[in-house]
């Protein structure tokens, strides 16, 4: 039974139940549900207390699609590849507030999820041990001094859901739920200990060529966890995605009518393995089936052009599965009358290399626009600023007070991100003049004419740097991009222009120490036990 960590500012006690049928949900195997029911007699009705602040009673959705490139809509200028469909998500974008200038501050998934959920920039990361593969600094949970978007609009009197497919959030230990009323877990992505395999590995040479499973360690064991996990989902949809968005619509039809409520929906896809179902493929393969190569490689690898194509081709059938559901997710909101009374938010948290560079995926030696630039959407009921594109940096710290800006409801004290609405009213012209980002212990400083990255963390300054657990040693220099002449950042410069590198270097670290002291915060004794957090203290 999956246990919700309640809010400390509201009860005392912990109290769970999975009860699915509460919910009007109905029972599902691929999730573990908990909702609940704060008992009057202990803690105090949750729903008879006033709330601490009142604001205009506007429902919140805020979909969150997890390695989705900016430049798969059309909205954001020419798609990668021009065959690529997106519908649902592009006709949404014309009713849309667009920002175009959106990027993460810390990375990647659960580093991002910190700032999205609290509000609060988090770099410098610091370093905590994990019990799980990844380990990297700001991989962490939320602290206990955050104060998170569900937390402020449940103590405002809202009903709030979380329905998310994504793995790491549902790791024992994990405490992103913290302030939901209901939260659903759909079980099966990625490396998930959901479905079980025989004491040997699974067959997997439908998914990869024999060679490439050679060429990349323990690809069999990931592969073969995977296709357990889908041989479970796949009695239940056709994708992830599907499940996410039918429990997200069940969860809009059991309360469309009640106090104002906040659903958040993580739907990891297009996240890899890259699966898509054959209908979506098709619209971009039609070559044989077998393998399927479904997991690129995230080091930089000598591929042949049809490998290439195909890992594409995978991405861009995951890319339009999600926008399908989404669309089924968007025509439910509309339905049940919500369109005039409801905040819509959709972004991603980051994008990947889908070949430049000769790279895939994402990582700490691929901080350019393709992993970095990231989509951001809100429609409001008013639709005063429909189809408006908006200039000027904007990060993902700064979601949570501008969409409660838009709730008109005040931000909590420990948020650090920005009203971005200033910059569609015309409040402001700017929210900052560069953003920062760090993915392990590469950083980058960047501006609208320049793209730079070093190592920040004076520690790992090494000739050699290995920019990924279990990565081979890569020899990592700084690197310059020039956004002016090369918007698709294909070529370093960094040798030509030492004086701008400077400069850009001066930016990184500048904002780096103005956080020193900001981003340090504690866990409670239970919380640091089940996930096996040590502290490493960071040197000032």
């Amino acid at each position: 039974m999956a246990v919700r960590e309640t809010s400390r500012r509201n009860f005392l006690k912990k109290t769970a139940a999975t009860a699915a049928a509460a919910a009007g949900m109905g029972t599902r195997p691929t999730a573990a549900v908990a909702e609940e029911t704060p008992r009057p007699e202990e803690c105090g009705s949750i729903w008879e207390r006033p709330p601490k602040q009142k604001g205009n009673n506007l429902n919140l959705i805020v979909i969150v699609s997890d390695t989705f490139r900016h430049d798969n809509l059309t909205c954001y200028g020419k798609k990668w590849i021009e065959s690529l469909e997106t519908p649902n998500l592009d006709r949404f974008a014309d009713e849309c507030v667009v920002f175009k200038d959106a990027y993460p501050e810390g990375m990647p998934t659960v580093v991002i999820r910190r700032t999205l959920y609290a509000g609060r920039r988090v770099i410098p990361c610091h370093f905590f041990r994990q019990h799980e593969p990844v380990q990297l600094p700001g991989w962490h949970n939320l602290y206990n001094e955050d104060q998170t978007l569900s937390e402020t609009l449940n103590e405002a009197g809202y009903i709030t859901a979380l329905v998310s497919d994504l793995p790491h959030e549902q790791r024992p230990g994990r405490n992103f739920h913290r302030g939901f009323n209901m939260y659903q877990w759909i079980r099966g992505q990625e490396v998930d200990s959901y479905g079980t395999s025989p004491h040997k590995l699974l067959d997997v040479s439908d998914m990869v060529s024999s060679e490439y499973l050679a060429s990349m360690p323990n690809l069999q064991s990931f592969l073969s966890q995977y296709k357990a996990n889908r041989n479970l989902w796949k009695q239940e949809g056709e994708s992830l995605s599907e499940l996410v968005a039918r429990v997200a619509i069940r969860w809009i039809k059991s309360n469309f009518d009640q106090r104002p409520f906040y659903l958040h929906v993580e739907m990891f896809d297009p996240h890899e393995p890259w699966d898509p179902p054959e209908r979506f493929l098709d619209k971009y393969w039609r070559k044989t089936y077998t393998p399927s190569f479904l997991e690129p490689p995230y080091a930089t690898s000598p591929l042949s052009e049809e490998i290439k194509q195909r890992f594409r081709a995978n991405y861009a059938g995951e890319v339009s599965c999600v926008d399908y559901w989404i669309g089924e997710l968007l025509d439910a909101v509309k339905q049940y009358g919500l369109l005039e009374n409801t905040v819509v938010v959709f972004m991603a948290d980051h994008g990947a290399m889908l070949g430049e560079h000769g790279q895939f995926l994402k990582g700490p030696d691929k901080l350019r626009g393709q992993v970095t630039h990231v989509p951001l959407m809100i429609r409001t009921p008013d639709r005063h600023y429909a189809g408006k594109k908006v200039s000027g940096f904007v990060q993902i710290h700064d979601v949570m007070p501008t969409v409660l800006h838009l709730l008109d409801l005040k931000p909590p004290k420990r948020v650090t991100g920005e009203n971005a609405w200033n910059l569609v009213t015309g409040a402001t012209r700017s929210l900052r003049d560069y953003v920062v980002q760090t993915y392990g212990w590469v950083g980058v400083a960047r501006d609208q004419e320049w793209n730079y990255s070093e190592i920040w963390k004076p520690e790992a300054r090494q000739d050699k740097f290995s920019v990924r657990p279990g990565a081979p040693e890569t020899f990592y220099k700084p690197q310059l991009y020039n956004l002016a002449h090369d918007p698709e950042e294909l070529t370093d410069v960094a040798d030509q222009y030492p004086d701008i590198c400077s400069r850009m270097s001066a930016k990184l670290k500048e904002y780096i120490a103005a956080g020193r002291g900001l981003t340090y915060g504690s866990f409670n004794q239970k919380a640091s036990l089940s996930t096996g957090e040590v502290y490493i203290k960071e040197s000032h």
